[in-house]
């Protein structure tokens, strides 16, 4: 039943935001940045990685906007439903890791299967915390005025950009891998959604038009930026405004489609276990290694075909074991379900 309600079209959007996850995963986390040498001897080749990122940045920000338009309705078994999921598909890399690559496996595995350090799934402890938030925060969205709710947005977008984008003043704010950052988009998403502005209200090719020409913006920026030979990189930054625009424009264009398809929403609820099985720390760098060994080996057309048939092969493989992770799951609900009755029985005859 939640699959027939569901709205293909966001769900569509859910889909296109995971490929883009291993777009921009296959791009600049397992290829080098281009710099000034490179642009020169491979122009052609340098701008297309940077329209490559250009469009495929804003994925995050898509996933975190997506949860707040629709809001999260924070319950106890939708949170042990997603440390299932991760610690299923942690054991699952780890068997995958331990068949294929068993030198490579090294120590400190409870810590990687579930989250203890630093680098794993920053995404989803960060989306965790919303999560844990997520009453507090509708508990604001519901009782502030229109007004308040504006003047809440504007002065926290000011201080991010201040101190968590251009001047890059923190560490605990930078680049938008942080709870703040994921607060203010979900925040954002909810105002969009109750508050539809006029600018908002364009039609979905004037939205498709704004995200494309935001895209051609990051890669001339970048491009121009690298060959100069300056760093850069905050223009990728996750809370960079252009990047935050493009998803919102994305996500306003998908909004205004209007279809409904089973398989698209049959698809679209395993879309989060395709980032967990690639960047598994158990796999990802077996993924990134063999992407920059066809980048520097192959002509660039085999290496894309070579790519997308990768990401293609991730994005199959990390569907199908999810839906054996949702059949199992059931099972887990089904015994606590009996164990519950039965310790419910036992009380009510002891009582």
């Amino acid at each position: 039943m939640t699959l027939k309600t569901r709205d293909s079209n966001m769900e569509l959007l859910r889909i296109t935001a995971m490929v883009l996850v291993l777009v921009v995963h296959a791009n600049f986390r397992a290829l080098p940045i281009p710099g000034p040498s490179q642009i020169v001897m491979a122009p052609v080749s340098s701008l297309l990685m940077f329209l490559t990122e250009g469009i495929s940045i804003c994925a995050v920000d898509l996933f975190v906007l997506l949860s707040g338009w629709y809001g999260i309705r924070f319950k106890g078994s939708r949170l042990a439903e997603l440390l299932f999921q991760v610690l299923f598909f942690g054991v699952f890399a780890l068997g995958v890791s331990a068949v294929f690559w068993p030198h490579e496996l090294q120590n400190d595995v409870v810590g990687r299967l579930f989250m203890l350090n630093p680098g794993n799934y920053w995404f989803i402890k960060t989306y965790v915390g919303l999560s844990l938030l997520s009453p507090v925060l509708n508990a604001f969205v519901e009782h502030a005025t229109r007004r308040q709710f504006a003047v809440v947005l504007i002065t926290f977008y000011a201080f991010q950009f201040i101190f968590g984008w251009y001047f890059d003043a923190t560490t605990w704010f930078r680049g938008g891998y942080s709870l703040p950052s994921f607060i203010g988009l979900y925040l954002l998403a909810r105002f969009m959604r109750l508050y539809p502005l006029r600018v908002w209200r364009l039609s979905r090719w004037a939205d498709l038009a704004i995200y494309l020409s935001i895209v051609a913006t990051l890669t001339i920026v970048m491009f121009l930026i690298k060959r100069a030979g300056g760093r850069g990189d905050y223009v990728y930054f996750y809370n960079c405004p252009l990047v935050m625009l493009a998803a919102m424009h994305l996500l306003l264009f998908f909004s205004k489609l209007s279809f409904k398809s089973r398989l698209v929403n049959w698809v679209a609820s395993s879309m989060l276990a395709v980032y967990l099985v690639q960047s598994s720390t158990f796999l990802w760098n077996r993924h990134d290694d063999l992407v920059r060994y066809w980048f520097n080996n192959e002509p660039r057309f085999e290496f894309i075909i070579y790519t997308a048939g990768l990401l293609a092969v991730v994005l199959v493989v990390s569907v199908s074991v999810d839906k054996l992770r949702l059949a199992l799951w059931q099972g887990v609900l089904c015994v606590v379900d009996i164990i519950t009755e039965k310790i419910n029985i036992k009380n009510g005859k002891q009582d």
